[in-house]
């Protein structure tokens, strides 16, 4: 089969989450730790290459019927220049369905379902190198750890004597990640929030990045924004390539 990359869109279509890696905590020199965590709804896709080469693609209403159980959750603290962050995104995801492959240089339709749980979680430290005018920047390092449980069958029903079976694995991932995260005051109530890492290890390489506009209430703080988190396994599984995307809306507190 032809190897190529699918979008299996919108894998937590409506997944209710509790904050993100670029949660933040109250800005500002103190004594004490400042605690912080947001509370949104992230409309992502779920992309990726398996190593078959089977295109999978789900539509936001055949996602949101097949999405066993969707979590993602985070939290920010900070004392002085110095911060520690952790976020955890747990899914549970599974479809079927029928694409082309070209099989002996004719193309035929195959049969195929997949069922993927996952664990992803980003933990670290973030030191503040930039403040000046209403914008602060921290350099941030630490690690990202992958767990994968995924299932992939196929078969050519126009062909019953082809070969079809199931590619089945389960495993670890961990790779060291370095990034940015920052903040830039627009008004005394619209402000940016944006943060970007970069890393590898097991991965051959992953990477995610953040943006978001923020409005400030009296408790709490609206936040709408995108977010895209990648992985480069190379053949870790059954997947070559992962990636989370899309839009996200909520709320941050501070506590």
């Amino acid at each position: 089969m032809t190897k190529r990359t699918s979008n299996l869109a919108c894998a937590c279509a409506v997944v209710l989450a509790f904050g993100a890696t670029p949660a933040s905590a109250q800005d500002g020199a103190s004594d004490s730790w400042k605690w912080g965590a947001d509370l949104y709804f992230w409309g992502a896709s779920l992309g990726g290459t398996t190593t078959t080469g089977a295109d999978v693609d789900m539509p936001i209403n055949k996602i949101i019927d097949n999405l066993k159980f969707g979590l993602m959750g985070a939290i920010v603290g900070r004392k002085g220049d110095w911060s520690v962050f952790s976020d955890m995104i747990y899914l549970d995801v599974g479809d079927s369905g029928t694409f082309n492959a070209n099989v002996g240089g004719t193309s035929v339709p195959v049969s195929a379902s997949f069922d993927l749980k996952g664990f992803i979680s980003t933990t670290g430290v973030g030191y503040r190198i930039y403040e000046h005018s209403g914008t602060t920047l921290d350099a941030t390092g630490g690690f990202r750890f992958l767990w994968l449980d995924g299932t992939i069958d196929a078969s050519i029903p126009s062909l019953p004597s082809a070969p079809s079976g199931e590619l089945k694995e389960v495993g670890n991932n961990w790779d060291a990640v370095v990034g940015l995260r920052g903040r830039t005051d627009l008004t005394d109530k619209w402000y940016l929030t944006y943060y970007g890492d970069i890393g590898a290890g097991n991965s051959d390489l992953t990477w995610q990045a953040f943006a978001a506009i923020n409005y400030r209430l009296k408790s709490v703080d609206l936040v709408a924004g995108y977010r895209y988190l990648d992985f480069n396994l190379g053949n870790f599984g059954p997947f070559k390539d992962l990636n989370l995307s899309g839009p996200f809306a909520g709320v941050k507190i501070a506590f």
